[in-house]
């Protein structure tokens, strides 16, 4: 049985600040297996400003380790052991700590320094002699061994890293190959901020039957004990390391850890940073619904869409490269150059229409959205593909590809360029209020373009019943949209004719044949148009 037992509650003095102590003890007498090595799990609440001593007893004799975690929702609490130096001392949400059982096992302890009650997850796993020591290997960390997981993230990007584990076999660290480190991530339910839903997910990733089972790993790239992954603003994820021996016979966990690549009590996780994406957003929605089922009929207007949408997504991408700006600066630079754009394109086709090449930017459109899925869907790991050079040569093959094949069919293509194009637009507007990933399919195309270090990244979205849901509206729109498109433009021509044509026409020619083809256009104003048939001499 599991027991804890309240000894006492006396001042103490913690650092600098007298906080309230409260002393407990943890019997760590369950036995360990192989596939659950567990010894003590159970939620704790820590009153503010003040502080928790955690002592064992009644240690299981196949125990030679253990790691000490502590996980905290959102508030930061400070873990350290025995005398509380600076190179015993952990402050964060996810903390674990390495004690010996021999020759006695450390005392922990625990302190809130915020001003409210916190509620903790406290375990402790045992391991036994051959299980490799995770974070054993530190060089970097203030803490001897850190058997923890930490990360930090930016708007595009996550890093997980953790030191390396020390195998019974390798006492010094002499070898890298001793122990083999894999990485795992489990997705929390999208936008889902509840303390609940964490912690279930914390307990999940502490057991390695249930992190084989409900987590993925991420595949290693260039570094052995880092990953990076692409962040998924407001999307949780909990992230945890495992140690294996060469024979996979013996293994530790490292201490997992969880990040929503955001702080929710600092900007709630709102995923529009100013009032002109927002803006835009809501636009977006209108001009996909009219892109998607009158983009044909409205062939002039389209063109100018389009090369609006072209002229955003370049001008956006070639700012990011020389200058960094704002959103809403970079927004509003990259949408002024898109009407530019636009114009342009209209203009060729008033000045010149030609059905074929006006039809080109669409499908160049649609082409860049089948690589942008391509890259979105890709597994992470491919070295071949992080560099740069056989990244871009195979998206823009990919990308010029779908676009040949649509042209050879221009009226029907273009009808199903505005249907997905316009279809697209729309659950782009839509994702931002689910808080579904579909929007990632083109914003992970312009961070591998603009972000020198995302090459490295391993994308694998979260695909949960919100991004289904999404999904299943993008086909819809998509199948309708071109549907009700050839309804309306049914026995009407493929193309409208160019307002104005500056296309060059042959010369008229000069001498006796001049005169006999004027004779014969004025006859042929005046009605006496003669009779040719094949069987005229060409020269009468």
């Amino acid at each position: 049985m599991l027991s804890i037992k309240i000894i006492l509650i006396l001042p103490f003095v913690f650092s600098v600040v007298n906080t309230q102590m409260t002393n407990i003890t943890i019997s760590l007498d369950r036995p360990i297996t192989w596939a659950d090595k567990q010894l003590y799990g159970d939620f704790l609440q820590i009153k503010r400003s003040s502080t928790i001593q955690v002592n064992f007893e009644n240690i299981n004799s196949n125990v030679s380790f253990i790691v000490f975690q502590v996980h905290s929702h959102e508030y930061n609490v400070t873990v350290c052991n025995n005398s509380c130096v600076m190179d015993s001392m952990e402050k964060g949400n996810n903390i674990g700590f390495y004690s010996s059982v021999k020759p006695n096992i450390d005392t922990f302890y625990i302190k809130n320094e915020n001003f409210l009650d916190i509620n903790l997850y406290i375990a402790v796993h045992g391991y036994k002699d051959q299980d490799p020591i995770p974070g054993g290997c530190n060089m970097e960390l203030s803490v001897p061994i850190a058997p923890f997981t930490f990360t930090n993230f930016n708007k595009v990007y996550i890093n997980i890293e953790v030191s390396p584990a020390k195998s019974y076999q390798d006492p010094n660290c002499l070898s890298a190959s001793a122990v083999t480190v894999k990485f795992y991530r489990m997705y929390l339910p999208e936008r889902n901020f509840d303390a609940d839903v964490y912690f279930e997910g914390i307990k999940d990733m502490m057991s390695l039957e249930k992190i084989r089972e409900k987590a993925e790993e991420i595949p290693s790239s260039v570094w052995t004990m880092r990953r990076m992954v692409s962040a998924y603003h407001g999307t949780g994820s909990i992230y945890v390391a495992v140690a294996y021996d060469k024979n996979d016979q013996y293994y530790s966990i490292y201490a997992p850890t969880y990040t929503y690549a955001c702080i929710p009590l600092k900007d709630n996780c709102e995923l529009f940073d100013d009032l002109l994406s927002a803006f835009m957003c809501t636009i977006m929605l209108f001009v996909g619904v009219f892109i998607c089922y009158f983009g044909h009929r409205f062939f002039k207007t389209e063109m100018f869409l389009f090369g609006l949408l072209s002229g955003v997504i370049i001008t956006h991408i070639l700012i990011s490269l020389i200058v960094e700006l704002d959103t809403s600066e970079l927004l509003g630079a990259s949408l002024l150059s898109g009407v530019f754009f636009g114009g342009i394109w209209y203009m060729f086709w008033w000045y010149y229409g030609i059905p074929v090449i006006s039809v080109m930017l669409p499908a160049l459109n649609l082409g860049f959205l089948v690589a942008a899925i391509f890259y979105y869907k890709l597994p992470g790991g491919i070295r071949l593909l992080m560099d740069d050079f056989n990244f871009w040569t195979l998206f823009i093959f990919m990308m010029c590809l779908v676009a040949l094949m649509l042209v050879c069919v221009a009226f029907a293509s273009n009808m199903l360029c505005c249907a997905v194009l316009g279809a697209y637009t729309v659950v782009y507007a839509m994702d931002y209020s689910f808080g579904s990933t579909l929007k990632y399919i083109v914003i992970n195309t312009i961070r591998r373009a603009t972000v020198p270090e995302f090459k490295f990244a391993v994308l694998t979205p979260p695909f949960e019943w919100k991004d289904a849901l999404v999904t299943s509206i993008w086909v819809t729109l998509s199948i309708t949209g071109f549907l009700v498109q050839q309804f309306h433009n049914r026995g009407r021509p493929p193309f409208p004719p160019p307002p104005r044509s500056v296309r060059p026409r042959m010369p008229e020619p000069l001498g006796y044949s001049t005169l006999i083809n004027n004779r014969q256009r004025y006859n042929s104003t005046q009605g006496n148009r003669p009779l040719y048939t094949e069987r005229t001499p060409l020269l009468s």
